[in-house]
């Protein structure tokens, strides 16, 4: 399929939430906000077990390097948008310690905070701590803090909620994604469904509903799995369920399942320096929603989050990391052979 057509599948992505003309309308991303501890692991996992072979899970790494960041998928997502020059406005729900630093830090990008509730019950945000390999893989242990938190905003609060042009449904717990998801229906804005991590805790029923409730699904062929396994559901079937089903393979690209059975593969783009793979998957998805919101075609979606997803390898942080015509559209043509969609390259000038 060539990466220039525009699938039907885009169609129903509100372009200014009324008559499907003009700019497109923000995109709200309903998801986590955390705070990052991240470790550098200078080895590899699979040549420490090799030369350490324990029968139970208990081992000991010194690290090369470590500190402290702003993360959270939901938020993430936020950032990545943002340096693609879309509006994005989280929801959100944080902890006490969410005015000691990161409000700050959001407010200095200019991305909206209206609707990340502090609940005073929680005095810490949400808390993942990743230690990365050299070869790119990782351990993580997550803590949920206020992401469990009900004290939030519902999606019908957002000012102008009627033209978003489509709702990122990222990780928190399924009773929240739910909650949100039926209220996104009822406002007939389109949904993404990023289950991530968290999917593992999901009942069949949830999923299920999550499912219904849904447009598009955004996963890694890990989360694929799983979402097979608690739905029940053959991935031939589930496709047909969805606009469209991406699947992200890390360093082998992704691939997208159309409704009409098309597939379409996509490499990835190779990172000159990689640094910490934390937010690669994140920086994926905000690269692949700000072109879906432009009607652009499945394939270059693909290609608009790969190239942000190894621009986000190279940082050592997920909120960090800088985007501009020249950055972006060298990694885009070196891979792609082609030059970057100019209504990209409008937002990144």
């Amino acid at each position: 399929m060539d990466s220039s057509t525009i699938s039907p599948a885009n169609a129903m992505v509100r372009r200014d939430g009324k008559d499907g003309k003009g700019a497109p309308g923000p995109v709200l991303v309903c998801g986590s906000i955390a705070i990052d501890l991240i470790g550098r692991y200078k080895g590899s996992f699979a040549e420490y077990q090799a030369r350490y072979p324990v029968s139970n899970l208990n081992i000991s790494l010194q690290l090369a390097s470590f500190h402290t960041g702003f993360g959270g998928c939901g938020m993430n997502i936020v950032y990545g948008l943002h340096c693609l020059g879309v509006e994005a406005v989280p929801l959100s729900s944080a902890g006490l310690d969410f005015d000691d630093q990161y409000r700050s830090h959001l407010e200095a990008q200019g991305i909206c905070t209206s609707y990340i509730n502090i609940d005073p019950d929680y005095p810490k945000c949400a808390s993942a701590m990743l230690i990365s390999d050299q070869e790119g893989n990782q351990i993580t242990a997550f803590h949920a803090g206020a992401s469990v938190s009900t004290h939030r905003a519902d999606p019908a609060d957002i000012a102008g909620i009627e033209t978003f042009s489509v709702a990122v449904l990222a990780p928190e717990d399924a009773t929240i994604m739910l909650r949100q998801g039926r209220s996104l229906q009822e406002l007939r804005v389109p949904i993404v469904l990023d289950p991530g991590q968290g999917l593992a805790e999901f009942s069949r029923q949830e999923l299920l509903e999550l499912i219904s409730l849904s447009d598009y699904l955004l996963v890694n062929e890990h989360e694929w799995e799983i979402t097979q396994r608690i739905a029940g559901i053959s991935a031939a079937v589930l496709t047909t369920k969805f606009k469209q089903v991406i699947v992200t393979h890390g360093e082998r690209g992704s691939s997208v399942y159309l409704t009409q059975g098309d597939i379409i593969d996509t490499a990835a783009v190779p990172c000159p320096a990689p640094v910490d793979p934390t937010g690669c998957g994140d920086a994926f998805r905000a690269g692949y929603v700000a072109g879906l919101i432009r009607s652009l075609a499945p394939q270059t979606c693909a290609r608009l989050g790969a190239t942000l997803a190894s621009i986000n390898l190279a940082s050592p942080d997920t909120q960090t990391y800088q985007v501009n015509g020249a950055n972006f559209s060298a990694l885009y043509e070196a891979t792609y052979g082609e030059p970057v969609p100019p209504a990209i390259m409008r937002q990144l000038a």
